[in-house]
């Protein structure tokens, strides 16, 4: 009954944030510890295949940025493919966790559009957004703005986002890579080059 009811409290948070930069929602998850239930069989899934299409990219990276990091549960699965991770979230609570679960990382609060200054004069070998664009009121601003900070970009959406990405997800460098499945969960994944 408590994880109902702490579903329930997650999904009634999350109205209304899609496309609308409303991060006081997102911020107030965190009042409890795995508001987006990232211990699940679900998502130690999707960090397993999001590390498996990145080493297909590339076996391993000088720097890592996760945008939207969270308390850090997919920054110990990322952490393996670097030398230096780097993390940022808009959550004060969830970057203190994040500090203790990966403590060999370097972890920063603010918003994603926010980067030149949290990270000011730091370029990174990749950037990952998963799950986290389509908090944005407009992800197609930010996107530049990261290509100028890393050589690629890795971004992961739930299916029934995507469509709200796509138009950012298109063009010169973007490619599709194969999807994520759990299940009925189907996550897009696109990766940018430069």
């Amino acid at each position: 009954m408590r994880k109902q009811i702490s579903d329930l409290w997650t999904r009634v948070m999350l109205r209304h944030t899609a496309f609308t930069g409303s991060y006081g929602k997102l911020r107030a998850l965190y009042a409890r510890r795995d508001p987006w239930n990232m211990t699940s069989r679900r998502e130690q899934h999707r960090f397993r295949a999001t590390n498996e299409l990145l080493s297909g990219c590339q076996p391993h990276y000088q720097t890592i940025l996760e945008l939207g990091c969270g308390e850090g549960h997919q920054s110990v699965s990322l952490a393996r493919l670097t030398d230096r991770f780097h993390g940022m979230d808009i959550s004060e609570f969830a970057i203190k966790r994040a500090r203790k679960l990966v403590p060999q990382a370097e972890f920063r609060v603010g918003p994603l559009e926010a980067i030149d200054r949290i990270f000011p004069g730091v370029d990174f070998d990749l950037i990952t957004a998963c799950e986290v664009l389509y908090y944005l009121p407009d992800p197609g601003v930010i996107l530049p703005v990261l290509q100028a900070r890393s050589r690629r970009i890795f971004v992961s959406s739930y299916s029934e986002r995507t469509e709200g990405l796509r138009a950012a997800v298109e063009g010169p460098g973007w490619q599709s890579l194969p999807d994520i499945r759990h299940q009925h969960t189907v996550w897009n994944c696109f990766l940018w080059q430069r």
